[in-house]
């Protein structure tokens, strides 16, 4: 509803493509290789007994998805590791409000149950057990409960000498439930990233991007320090996008505290009674990381759109048109 209101008060914020011109046609290939040249460097961090706990995707707005920075989401996922015998499932409500234009203020909160057989989370990483946690913890194989509520800001910024990126941050309320680490925990997550993008030829899109992750311990001392590694992550994607729906694929490199990680995702949209979608994830985990939470990932997301105003031609009533003043 508070979505809807916002759409209504502002219907020309966050619709609008953004102009060729101030994203770049292969001219802003540059920033691009910039930015994995940064990667590269911090590539250099030296290995630590940290894991890697589960973080959902930074908001982002794309130049083919006219709805992601003004739908209501809801996403299913399904995640599982066949060397650990772990899974997860996941139900994600994310929430996205209109900012400016092109920018959105992001709510999210996911419910989460997980299943670790006979492989406890203090056996799996022994590290990351504080001194107050016991032997097995956290004492169940199958948890459940509601995740970490996230609150975030993305939009439109303009870096000296780079150009226009597309730019997020997020941080993480420390209301949340240690026991379901790694896929969700009390601590404080809070990360800033920016992405580029260029259009190579008419209809596809070639992002590249950069995050950096700085992560508060938990109150108590049930999980210890190294469970909330800093670090940073980058990822490329290309995209191709239509009224008749759309595709992404993706390559995400990972690396907090000197565990990495690489996954590559796929995901495909169609469009799904009027103006919403709905949308089939794939994920893979490709480096055989030790320190991951999952090596895959199944998911089906709905992107619900807002309402558009009502119009009548009876003035007075409702749905009308306003009065002219």
């Amino acid at each position: 509803m508070i979505a809807a209101d916002a759409c209504r008060r502002f219907p020309d914020r966050a619709i609008r493509p953004w102009p060729a011109e101030a994203i770049g046609h292969g001219a802003g290939i540059a920033p691009l290789v910039a930015l994995l040249l940064f990667a590269s460097m911090l590539l250099a961090a030296s290995p630590s007994g940290a894991q890697l706990p589960y973080l959902d995707p930074l908001p982002s707005w794309t130049p083919s998805d006219s709805l992601a920075c003004r739908a209501f989401q809801v996403g299913i996922t399904r995640h599982g590791d066949g060397r650990t015998g772990w899974t997860s499932d996941r139900l994600l409500i994310d929430a996205r409000l209109p900012l400016g234009r092109r920018g959105c203020f992001v709510l999210r909160l996911p419910w989460v149950r997980s299943d670790t057989g006979s492989l406890p989370v203090s056996s799996r990483w022994p590290v990351v057990s504080g001194p107050e946690a016991e032997a097995g913890w956290p004492g169940e194989s199958v948890v459940a409960g509601v995740g970490q509520l996230e609150l975030g800001a993305a939009g439109p910024l303009s870096l000296p000498w780079l150009g226009a990126f597309h730019g997020a941050v997020s941080v993480g309320v420390p209301l949340g439930q240690g026991r379901l680490y790694p896929w969700s925990s009390a601590g404080v997550p809070a990360r800033i990233g920016v992405t580029r993008w260029i259009s190579p030829r008419a209809g596809w899109w070639l992002g590249a991007g950069a995050v950096l992750v700085a992560h508060g311990g938990q109150s108590g001392e049930v999980l210890d320090s190294e469970a909330f590694p800093n670090g940073w992550q980058t990822n490329v994607s290309v995209e191709r996008g239509g009224a008749a729906g759309g595709l992404r694929l993706g390559w995400d490199l990972q690396n907090r505290s000197g565990r990495r990680e690489q996954v590559v995702s796929a995901e495909g949209w169609l469009p799904w009674s009027g103006a919403n979608r709905v949308g089939v994830r794939a994920t893979r985990e490709i480096s055989g990381s030790f320190d991951r939470a999952g090596a895959w990932s199944v998911g089906l997301v709905w992107k619900l759109a807002p309402r558009a105003p009502a119009t009548t031609t009876t003035r007075g009533m409702p749905g009308a048109a306003p009065a002219r003043r």
